[in-house]
């Protein structure tokens, strides 16, 4: 399709879903993310207390898992996203302007329950909006946009404080400009995050609800026999992916720095390329089901991450480590861009909202556990053996999916041809 079909025509939706992500990312996942723990230590939280402030997310998003799903069903998916999106910009405002910590475990614990709003009505939106033919290109397309944006946000972030200083020195009290790393540089920071995440809605705002993604009606809810146990089935493969994520992206940086003495900026480097390769390699997404279907395809680059994570845990040399992370860091990060639109191409869309609040709430089970265990598993056997674990539970991941959903994405490309 050419420029107008993205512009005016049917492909308008699915640009101006982009243009969200990519200002919801920059704000929200790509400042605020770094800057948070620094601004709790300024405030003088110890290390205990930010660890505690870091879980509660988790817990928000597990306790309310299936009630957003529920309130999905019941007032639209689109709705959900907009409200979730404008929480998030209030409960990052709450942050720095009522630092105390009580306030500040209640506004993690509503980031974590906005987080789980977001994205279990995200991917049922996304799929509503992009025909069915499109829509691993649009998660790949998404994928994209999504990491490239939070890169920006991280650049920005870090020198954002200093900039936030000079501006204000001789203006603000001179405690508040004395340094970089001061609560005022830290809080004006996550205040303007806040307000870049308010204004991604402008765009989503100009998307049309159309007939493919409404609420559920209340009368239509009541006829639905949600199958709680099949799709507890149908999401298990969630609950080794949230454990083997649990296990890589909190440790990644102190893996490289204690098992290759290396200085910040050099982890900082390795792990920005790690970024680049978890957004772009997505974009094979289309070819690889157009060769081997979603099932197949995500058990081949599933392995290929288990690999790459094996050679990472067993490697002495720091560039065989550092090709090791890329290939294993890239090739995992497949899986939610096609693992999403294969399971609910195979469901109806009025379990949609129930399927991905039950696969939020495994997937924060496994990274939960994963995080609680993980300083336990590092100093008992060391970051090289979690690596291996971890290159285990991805592998497991890969074949969970291909035996749960082989045969039934055989089925229905069988009936779409014989309809």
């Amino acid at each position: 399709m050419n420029l107008t079909s993205w512009l005016t025509g049917p492909r308008r939706p699915v640009m101006l879903m982009l243009c969200y992500s990519a200002l919801f990312h920059v704000g929200l996942m790509g400042m605020a993310d770094v800057v948070l723990n620094f601004y709790f230590v300024s405030l003088g939280y110890e290390v205990q207390t930010i660890g505690l402030l870091q879980s509660l997310p988790r817990l928000g998003g597990l306790l309310t898992g299936v009630p957003v799903g529920l309130l999905a069903n019941r007032i639209g998916t689109y709705r959900v996203v907009l409200y979730a999106t404008l929480g998030y910009s209030l409960t990052y405002a709450m942050l720095v302007l009522l630092p105390a910590l009580p306030t500040l475990m209640l506004s993690y614990f509503l980031i974590g329950f906005m987080y789980g709003a977001q994205q279990i009505a995200l991917m049922p939106l996304m799929m509503a909006l992009a025909e069915k033919d499109f829509r691993t290109r649009f998660f790949a397309y998404h994928n994209v946009v999504s990491l490239a944006s939070m890169a920006v946000g991280s650049m920005v972030a870090g020198r954002l404080p200093a900039i936030i200083v000079g501006l204000f020195a001789g203006i603000a009290p001179a405690a508040f400009t004395a340094s970089a790393t001061t609560p005022f540089a830290y809080g004006i920071t996550l205040l303007i995050a806040a307000v870049l995440t308010a204004l991604s809605v402008l765009p989503f705002l100009l998307i049309r609800v159309t007939a493919d993604h409404p609420a559920v009606s209340l009368e239509k809810l009541k006829k639905v026999r949600i199958p709680w146990g099949f799709l507890l089935r149908l999401n298990f493969p969630l609950l080794l992916f949230g454990f083997t994520g649990g296990l890589t992206f909190p440790f990644y940086n102190l893996f490289f720095r204690t098992q290759f003495n290396l200085p910040d900026a050099t982890v900082g480097t390795i792990l920005s390329a790690g970024w680049l390769g978890m957004g772009l390699l997505p974009l094979l997404n289309p070819w690889l089901e157009a060769r081997y279907g979603r099932a197949v395809g995500l058990g081949i680059v599933m392995a290929i991450a288990a690999a790459g994570f094996m050679v990472l845990g067993l490697a002495g040399a720091l560039l065989l480590a550092v090709v090791a992370y890329l290939v294993a860091a890239s090739f995992r990060n497949v899986f939610q861009n096609l693992f999403q639109p294969l399971m609910m191409d195979y469901l109806p869309v009025e379990l949609h909202n129930m399927t991905t609040s039950i696969g939020i709430v495994l997937w924060n089970i496994g990274w939960m556990f994963a995080t609680a265990t993980g300083g336990t598993l590092q100093k008992v056997i060391g970051y090289g053996a979690m690596m291996q674990m971890v290159a285990v539970g991805v592998l497991l991941t890969g074949i969970s999916v291909v035996v749960i959903f082989r045969q039934r994405e055989l089925d229905s490309r069988q009936n779409r041809v014989n309809v």
